[in-house]
């Protein structure tokens, strides 16, 4: 669960005020709106990568200014944009990168973090891929291994920054079906930013709509309700 209570996000001056709201473990929300208007924005706030410039945020019950830097990877999992892979660095060894907040110092793996990658690779069809260099798979087979890594890293929240923008119609459809099957089997709350507009429809998401420099949480059943509330936002711009 993540909560907000009069909430200020932004650099040098406001960017979004976010009076209340709650997002609930076992959903999945769809974060959309205009590019620039703050959506990435938001989701580095709620991971502490942007300081709160007012108000006060909850992950499950805990105040993010007060949880160590320790403790953070235990509680959430991001995912960028994009992933441009590493030389050298196999799909595997990237993939075991997830479990590092539950494993010693060494960052040797045990049988249960083991299981917890091969589980989330037949998920996700990456078997094919496990031995392979991530500098040398194509950008749609990183962005997989990149959520893969997320959901390997076992936490109770779980951010995506695009998930699907590299991927193919089903492939982006097998995503958000396995990430709702998750959320809901698991109890976690996933926020994923995304400009596709109908597929999050059609998985019945949850809405998170940026426009005016505010957030509201919202069904939507009818995609001109999303574009209607990004054109306030074209408006003010010309």
């Amino acid at each position: 669960m993540i909560r907000f209570e009069e909430i200020e996000i932004g650099y040098s001056k406001p960017l979004l005020f976010i009076p209340s709201l709650t997002l609930d473990a076992g959903k999945v929300y769809a974060l959309v709106g205009l590019n620039g208007i703050g959506k990435s924005t938001f989701l580095n706030s709620i991971t502490g990568q942007t300081s709160l410039l007012s108000g006060k945020l909850f992950l499950n019950q805990q105040e993010l200014q007060k949880i160590s830097k320790v403790n953070l990877p235990k509680l959430i999992a991001y995912v960028d944009s994009s992933f441009a892979g590493v030389e050298y660095l196999t799909v595997f060894d990237y993939l075991a990168l997830g479990r590092s907040p539950h494993t010693n110092n060494m960052g040797k793996l045990n049988t249960e973090d083991k299981q917890v990658i091969q589980e989330v690779v037949r998920e996700l069809n990456l078997v094919h891929l496990i031995e392979k260099d991530t500098s040398e798979i194509s950008d749609g087979e990183r962005q997989l291994c990149a959520v893969a890594r997320a959901i390997i890293q076992s936490t109770p929240i779980i951010l995506l920054d695009e998930p699907t923008a590299f991927l193919d119609y089903l492939n982006r459809q097998k995503l958000i079906e396995l990430l709702v099957l998750i959320a809901e089997k698991q109890q976690k709350t996933i926020i994923l930013s995304s400009h596709d507009i109908d597929i999050c429809i059609n998985n019945a998401l949850e809405f998170l709509i940026v426009s005016e420099k505010k957030i509201f949480k919202t069904k939507v059943s009818d995609k001109q309700v999303v574009i209607r509330e990004m054109e306030k936002d074209v408006l003010k711009s010309s």
